[in-house]
């Protein structure tokens, strides 16, 4: 088997690149525009590093020549996920990445006949949130007679040294202006950040409070599961960050609105990322040792600096009584709960467990049991049955 990770040099698709070289004896390309960063992460897994730039279709084609499978981590997906997508459809080979937009989401779904046409499977969002997610929501649905309600939930750290930008502009992007869920077996649009809930996480995480984000979950799986109400609600650690945030998208600083900056038009996001990824540097050290110390005693070390928290809740009836089916994650690494299922699904791709032409999300073609069976292998999955019953006086 032969793999091509596109962005394989940076946060995420390193990640991938490890997984896959931990998942089985294959050969690995990996595709970046830094040719330096690809270089040293070829040489880790034995593999090839090519430069690429994923705005050149002739460039695309050229780095996924011979592979059996294609994945990309190259974001923001709201900037990249289509242009990409398209190129390898073009390329004719089957596609995993981990698109996390909404809207790059919806755009990418277009594509779903063009790849038919072509014989190309392509699945996106195979990540954490959207991905495991997703297919948990699948397994829940399965085991009902009937879903109301599918939320989908997920709390990340801010803290991680290694973090990228693309992955800022991703929550910032999330987190402004009005963005799709699904309600009364409708596609609506709310204000981010509104209708906050606390969930409760696996150990170390525990109780965190969520808000409406902007994500692929309810914009697919009303597409394959026949349910009444879809919902994905975000946030990060620590909460300082999360409420920076809520300030940044009240003011408008999280827009795509360009400014005229010494003769350059600049966008108040871009300029917002590059700000937060400066924060080590603009912050008095004394009051980030203190944040970060806080986190560390809540949380633990590694999981506070690296980890990530996923949920999935599925509510319906089964034999005529109300059930509740809760699917929690708390992964110590945010990047393996991210590249793993990407990996994986990749891995299932090239040993011909997936055929079906076209462009899906993970639950509108991941074969559920397998694929959650050979994850659990490495990331423990907890899951909480609850019987619901009305109160009558």
């Amino acid at each position: 088997m032969k793999f091509c990770v596109l962005g394989g040099a940076g946060h995420i698709g390193s990640g991938i690149v490890r997984e896959l070289n931990n998942l089985c004896d294959c050969d690995i390309v990996v595709a970046d525009l830094n040719i330096q960063k690809a270089e040293n992460v070829a040489k880790m897994v034995d593999g090839e590093a090519i430069k690429v730039d994923v705005l050149e279709t002739g460039s695309v084609k050229e780095a996924v020549r011979g592979c059996d499978v294609v994945l990309s981590a190259v974001g923001p997906y709201y900037r990249f996920g289509k242009v990409v997508l398209k190129a390898v459809i073009e390329a004719g080979k089957p596609f995993v990445d981990v698109d996390d937009d909404y809207d790059a989401t919806k755009s990418c779904l277009e594509l779903s006949s063009e790849a038919e046409k072509a014989g190309v499977t392509a699945i996106i969002g195979l990540g954490a949130t959207p991905g495991i997610t997703n297919v948990l929501a699948r397994y829940g649905y399965e085991k009902m007679d009937s879903v109301d309600a599918i939320d989908t939930y997920w709390a990340w750290t801010s803290l991680d040294p290694t973090m990228g930008p693309a992955i800022i502009a991703h929550y910032f992007h999330a987190s402004d202006g009005m963005i799709p869920t699904y309600r009364d077996g409708k596609w609506i649009e709310v204000q981010a950040l509104s209708d906050a809930e606390i969930v409760e996480f696996p150990e170390p995480l525990g109780c965190i409070e969520v808000y409406n984000v902007g994500h692929p979950e309810p914009v697919t799986i009303p597409r394959y599961l026949k349910v009444n109400k879809v919902t994905n609600k975000g946030t990060v650690w620590p909460e300082i960050m999360a409420e920076l945030t809520k300030y940044f998208s009240t003011l408008g600083f999280t827009s795509l609105k360009k400014l005229n900056i010494g003769g350059v038009e600049i966008a108040v996001r871009d300029i917002m990322v590059t700000l937060t990824e400066h924060i080590p540097e603009i912050v008095p050290t004394e009051m980030i040792v203190k944040i970060t110390q806080e986190t560390v005693q809540r949380f633990g070390d590694q999981f506070a600096l690296y980890g990530v928290g996923i949920a999935t809740r599925v509510s319906g009836e089964v034999s005529g009584e109300k059930k509740e089916l809760f699917y929690g994650i708390a992964e110590v690494s945010a990047v393996k709960a991210t590249a793993l299922p990407a990996a994986l699904g990749a891995v299932m791709l090239a040993e011909g467990k997936i055929e079906k032409s076209g462009v899906y999300a993970p639950e509108g073609i991941i074969p559920t049991v397998e694929f959650l069976k050979r994850l659990s292998e490495h990331i423990k999955i907890m899951e909480v049955e609850k019987t619901v019953r009305e109160i009558k006086l």
